[in-house]
């Protein structure tokens, strides 16, 4: 019997659907595209999944569809302002909304762990033997240096501490230690190692101990990393200025000294037995002792001799000197301020510029022309007939010797800058300005022309986070910064980049003798030759735009955001990351704020 053409052709069309739902229905696994670029690192790949035909679980029928994802869980000290952050290792995915389902809560690298550095300090100790007036006076002296301390190790990649004797009072050996009649010297020493012991691993040193090299330096990265389990490392020469070692064994070589531990014994580090101990050389390392200062800057020991606490807030001042010469002395290429778009971005780059000013100049110094004790032939400032370079660059350059300055617009402020006007219509937008064009321009020396967007911000995410870079450049916002021409950074601002930096910034103009009579601010001057103020209220004007909760500016803002997703998500990282930093470290000073350094 013959199958009537009718029912043929049914019959098809059930064979035809049955075979588009296995296809559909089928998820195989992806193979692994192999991704690399002019901004990878050596050796490294990305991979990414191939495409794939969407499941029925994927088309809009309710029937099939998956539960919806999560979005994952608020985590704590994550908020600041109207910036948002996920903590995750999967912070180089090219949109942060795919983790977080929150267009505006950016997925940040996790904190690197900061290895805590501990100092002792004792306020009642009082080896020069001054009255009650005299020691308040060198409690201030050292608070200044406690606090140069501190933010110099902090801006290193460790977690100062500063030790009290009421720490040592809680370590066991206290109560050995403590029936023993032991001279004030010796009983300071010997309350530094207790309380070390009480924290546990990590490094202990001298608050007069610096670092003082770059952030990359060998030596500073193997402390960073951490010890060898079994020996404590300590330093050539440096007569107690550093140790670095974990709990076990700093126990061990406590319990070994206390053994030994008599009213007239010399030192209690004499006491521990030198198996206990690895040398290192402390090339990354200044130690401003009282013999090295006597070596090294006689004038200046002449002054501590003369007035103690004046003198030694005169050796603070000389070692953030040191501190802010070994940051320019670090980058013989200068200091670049990133400006695309030359012809429209004078005023958005003019406060990164006016920082970049101050950070060329010679700090303030007791002795101009000295050096580190660690490095007794650095260039010093003050000598030097080329002052450091600053460049301005359209395009963000890759390389070691060159730090950084980068002031990120938000995509509408960009665009009106762009126009010359914040009256700007969805139509200009899309049809007479390209896609993602600020992180397109920064990047095209390091990825060329042809690479997409999207690829573009995970590597400019990499430029501002990755561990590589950390150290080499400084990323803000437009948004963050002044809107008038020659106004000043705003001091918190300026507090904030000190910390990552390690030195104060200069903010009270230049101390060439030759400019002794400059009264200008330098955070107040207007380095720029050309007119800005057109510029200027373009931004202040997008600025209300971007902050106004209602009105025609905000949809303008939505398609600009729209038609800029990397400029936007790249925007979004570096005022997010910019804030988690800032959380970071007041929640670390407030921790720290009832010890001495933590203020002056």
């Amino acid at each position: 019997m013959m199958i009537p053409h009718r029912s043929t052709g049914l019959l098809a069309i059930i064979v035809f659907v049955a075979l588009l739902l296995f296809i559909f229905s089928s998820s195989p696994v992806p193979e692994p595209v192999v991704e690399g670029g002019a901004g990878e690192a050596d050796g490294q790949v990305k991979v990414f999944p191939r495409p794939q035909l969407p499941s029925l679980s994927d088309l809009h029928l309710p029937s099939f569809r998956k539960p919806a994802h999560e979005a994952p869980p608020e985590q704590s000290n994550s908020t600041r302002g109207e910036s948002k952050w996920f903590s995750n290792w999967e912070w180089l995915n090219p949109f942060s909304s795919a983790i977080t389902l929150d267009e505006n809560r950016s997925v940040l690298p996790p904190l690197p762990n900061r290895r805590p550095i501990y100092t002792y300090y004792n306020p009642n100790y009082n080896p020069r033997k001054h009255s009650g007036k005299e020691q308040k006076e060198d409690r201030g002296a050292d608070a200044e240096l406690l606090l140069a301390w501190r933010r110099a190790w902090y801006a290193q990649g460790f977690r100062p501490v500063v030790l009290t004797p009421g720490d040592a009072m809680k370590n066991p050996q206290y109560e050995i230690v403590q029936k023993l009649k032991l001279g004030p010297e010796l009983e300071n020493e010997v309350f530094r190692w207790l309380a070390w012991g009480h924290m546990g691993s990590g490094l202990m040193a001298d608050f007069e101990c610096f670092p003082m090299a770059r952030y990359d330096d060998g030596l500073l990265t193997m402390l960073r990393r951490g010890s060898e389990q079994e020996v404590i490392i300590r330093f050539e020469n440096f007569q107690g200025g550093l140790y670095s070692g974990e709990k076990h064994r700093i126990d061990a070589a406590i319990d070994a000294a206390v053994k030994k531990l008599r009213e007239d014994s010399a030192s209690f580090i004499e006491l521990i037995p030198p198996e206990f101990f690895k040398p290192e050389k402390p090339t990354a390392l200044a130690y401003y002792k009282s013999s090295n200062i006597n070596t090294h800057y006689p004038s200046l020991h002449e002054k501590i001799s003369h007035n103690p606490s004046n003198g030694r807030r005169l050796l603070a001042q000389l070692i953030n000197a040191h501190l802010h010469n070994t940051f320019q002395n670090s980058f013989p290429a200068g200091l670049a301020v990133l400006k695309p778009f030359p012809q429209h971005t004078t005023a958005l780059v003019e406060p990164a510029l006016r920082l970049a000013k101050s950070l060329t100049q010679c700090p303030e110094s007791p002795d101009p022309s000295s050096c580190p004790p660690n490095v007794p032939d650095c260039r010093p400032c003050s000598s030097s007939k080329q002052p450091m370079v600053i460049s301005q660059p359209s395009t963000y350059k890759k390389t070691n010797f060159l730090f950084t300055i980068g002031t990120l617009p938000h995509p509408y402020t960009l665009i009106s800058l762009q126009k010359g006007s914040n009256e700007i219509s969805t139509r200009q937008i899309r049809r007479e300005t390209e896609r993602d064009a600020w992180v397109s321009e920064v990047t095209k020396e390091d990825l060329g022309s042809e690479m997409g967007s999207s690829y573009r911000g995970m590597a400019f995410k990499q430029v501002v986070a990755g561990e590589q870079s950390i150290a080499t450049s400084l990323w803000m916002t437009v948004e963050s910064l002044p809107a008038e021409a020659g106004q000043s950074l705003p001091p918190e601002l300026l507090d904030e980049f000190e910390w990552q930096l390690g030195f104060k910034i200069p903010r009270v103009g230049a101390t060439d003798p030759k400019k002794a009579n400059e009264k200008e601010s330098m955070q107040s001057k207007n380095p720029s030759q050309q007119g800005v103020q057109h510029e200027y209220e373009i931004i202040s004007k997008a600025r209300e735009i971007l902050n106004t909760a209602k009105g025609e500016g905000v949809n303008m803002k939505d398609v600009a955001e729209a038609w800029n997703m990397a400029d936007t998500e790249v925007w979004r990282f570096v005022k997010a990351y910019r804030a988690r930093s800032v959380v970071e470290r007041q929640k670390w000073e407030e921790e720290e704020k009832n010890f001495a350094g933590s203020k002056v």
